[in-house]
């Protein structure tokens, strides 16, 4: 994407918001900080264009709108979405705090404690979103802000969004939708029936990575990482650590198991095991 993309978005968008810098990318979009017309401070998201080229716009926005009827101090909500020449864009409220991957980056894990209420935070917004048939389906560090009232997940229905408005084209150009360290193994097969408990997988990878400094599956090798998802056994968190307690250890390693049916079957049930 070019340097001078900034002028773009300002260009485009300008009579909706004062987009002010960067703040960051990931598999979708571009982040920028900007403030609406009522001067909230919102996080603007512009698809990258070479996405926008593999969805159909009017059907990723319609999905996108769908995260509106989720409403759960724990998710931070879609207020805004629309397209502008060829700019596809999104926002939400901006949340100040460091994203989990900055804090786990930082300090190379969680105390079990800090974990355990993590868990209990994530699980009941995804609780939520279940209700509505929302599968997150990118459930990472990095849309995980550690703020002052929990941790807050962000980007619900981005994925499914992606998915639903370009599955064909996507896979035709070779791209899969979700992050590798988190993606459970009917994700990485591409199956078209994903439903909650895939949630539950890539929970039970980041819990996994808060206790033991690094996720159940690694490789520098991506696709090597995406086949053990398929295939391997995760190993037991207490090898790497070994206080970690029976309860949250043996709720972890049920997320990880690979057939759906032998995992956790609901965000309740697993955040109930996770509370104790």
């Amino acid at each position: 994407m070019r340097r001078d993309f900034l002028p773009i978005v300002q260009q485009a968008l300008g009579d909706r918001f004062k987009v002010e810098r960067e703040v960051g990318r990931g598999g979708a979009a571009r982040v920028f900080l900007a403030t609406d017309m009522t001067g909230r401070k919102v996080a603007l998201k512009v698809l990258h264009p070479e996405l926008k080229a593999s969805v159909m716009a009017d059907r990723f926005l319609r999905e996108i709108r769908l995260v509106a009827q989720l409403h759960h101090p724990l998710i931070v909500p879609i207020v805004d979405s629309g397209e502008r020449d060829w700019l596809v864009y999104f926002a939400m409220p901006y949340v100040e705090g460091l994203t989990l991957r900055e804090t786990l980056d930082r300090e190379g894990r969680l105390s079990i404690d800090a974990t355990r209420r993590l868990g209990i935070d994530l699980l009941g917004a995804l609780a939520c979103s279940h209700e509505h048939d929302i599968v997150h389906r990118d459930v990472k560090p990095a849309n995980v802000v550690m703020s002052e009232a929990g941790a807050v997940l962000l980007d619900f229905g981005i994925a499914r969004a992606v998915a639903a408005s370009g599955r064909d084209q996507l896979t035709q150009a070779g791209m899969t939708v979700g992050t590798s360290g988190y993606m459970s193994p009917e994700q990485v097969s591409a199956e078209p029936d994903l439903d909650q408990r895939s949630d539950l997988y890539a929970v039970g990878c980041l819990l996994f990575e808060c206790l033991a400094g690094r996720t159940p599956f690694t490789s520098r090798n991506e696709h090597a990482v995406l086949q053990m998802h398929l295939n391997d056994p995760a190993p037991d968190v207490r090898t790497f650590r070994p206080e970690t307690p029976s309860a949250i250890a043996d709720t972890i390693a049920r997320a990880l198991r690979k057939p759906r049916k032998e995992r956790w079957q609901t965000a309740a049930e697993m955040g109930g095991a996770i509370a104790g």
